[in-house]
């Protein structure tokens, strides 16, 4: 980019020794070499934590991979069987195994015919048509389990804001307020883009209606 670089060079700062003390040989770094280590330490946590958030991702992906148009088309039933019901097992609170494997063989056979292309469709685009069509009562487990999969990535980045935000919103001027007002100002601050489009004159005329201390007889 032709910015040079330039390292000046701080006054090494020496501490004067009792009589008692042995000297030590101090290694005194120079500006570049410390900025070196600073960035090596920067990378090896950068390099860590994204090759730990990829395996974590990568598992997301592989439970539930056999939504994918192509997956549905290539595997076997006894596969797709198998991986319902490992998924449902994990999410067994969300989940019935028995219904689950059932309607994931019905549905690809459903798709195969309703969809010439099923092969590049996408997880997003079976739950879209499976609304368009309106069989959400059909195939209540697959609904579920797409949704759980499209939205495991923004929960997890949701989180991440959630710490960044709170450190903005609860200071110290701000040290008694409660956990009902805090998260409702954090969920205002994540979603801006959403807080952006509320129209706070009508909110406002609306909670000083409801909230008027003054009474007309």
């Amino acid at each position: 980019m032709g910015i040079a670089t330039v390292f000046p060079q701080k006054r090494i700062k020496r501490i004067k020794l009792l009589d008692f003390e042995e000297s030590t040989d101090d290694w005194n770094a120079t500006s570049k070499t410390t900025c070196i280590i600073n960035l090596k330490n920067v990378c090896d946590v950068l390099t860590m934590n994204m090759n730990w958030r990829f395996e974590k991702l990568n598992q997301v992906s592989s439970d539930f991979g056999f939504f994918n148009g192509a997956d549905l088309v290539e595997r076997d039933s006894n596969y797709l069987i198998k991986a319902a019901a490992d998924l449902a097992i994990k999410y067994d609170n969300d989940l019935k195994p028995s219904d689950f494997t059932s309607e994931i063989i019905n549905f690809k056979n459903l798709a195969l015919g309703m969809l010439p292309d099923l092969k590049n469709q996408t997880p997003l685009n079976i739950l879209h048509l499976i609304h368009e069509y309106s069989m959400t009562n059909i195939f209540p487990n697959i609904c579920i389990a797409i949704r759980l999969y499209l939205t495991l990535l923004c929960t997890t980045a949701s989180c991440e804001r959630c710490f960044s935000k709170l450190k903005l919103i609860k200071t110290y001027l701000r040290s008694t307020m409660n956990q009902n007002r805090l998260t409702n100002l954090s969920l205002l601050s994540i979603e801006k883009e959403i807080t952006k489009t509320v129209d706070f004159d009508s909110v406002i005329d609306n909670f000083s209606a409801i909230k008027a201390r003054k009474i007309k007889f």
